[in-house]
């Protein structure tokens, strides 16, 4: 299981990575021919703002993979002092808390989807692009933060084990709750 969430975390690191670059680099070019060749091509900016917009949904995602996020990391000092075992507890709540705010948001992002499939919208000036495609990008990114989020509970637990084993082993008694 760990190979496939690495997997798809290198996945969602290229994507956004590639995205992002490729935000700017449209972004660039739209400044260039608007501002030194007096030349704008509307669809540009558009381009770079769809982009953007799908690289923002592999981003978040690819940030609760890593477990980069705004964090205050007050209360949890506070709260756990130095205890590994609290530190653990601790990251489940929080993690099994973000869970329940994303399933939260889950039933109508999953009304868009639907819709989305059913009646696809094009952009404007790129007449070609479905923006439906956001709606999808926007239900997988809240599939994958999900099972990001349920990994990294998982791997807390483990954790946890492995401290009640090692306090059993060693002759200390419990462990330091």
């Amino acid at each position: 299981m760990r190979k496939i969430i690495d997997y798809l975390t290198r996945i969602e690191f290229v994507l956004a990575s590639t995205g992002l670059c490729a935000a700017i680099a449209l972004t660039f070019c739209q400044v260039i021919n608007r501002y030194w060749l007096n030349f704008e091509i509307m669809w540009i900016s558009d381009l770079a703002l769809f982009i953007f917009i799908f690289t923002i949904y592999v981003a978040i995602s690819y940030g609760a993979s890593v477990k980069t996020h705004i964090a205050v990391d007050m209360l949890p000092e506070f709260l756990c002092g130095d205890s590994p075992v609290r530190k653990h507890i601790f990251q489940i709540l929080k993690y099994a808390v973000s869970i329940a705010m994303v399933l939260g948001m889950a039933s109508p992002a999953w009304k868009q989807v639907k819709r989305a499939f059913r009646y696809p919208e094009y952009a404007t000036l790129i007449r070609w692009f479905n923006m439906s495609w956001f709606f999808y990008a926007m239900g997988t990114m809240m599939v994958l933060v999900i099972l990001h989020y349920l990994w990294h509970i998982a791997d807390n637990m483990f954790e946890l084990k492995k401290l009640a084993w090692a306090s059993r082993n060693e002759g200390k008694g419990s462990a330091d709750v």
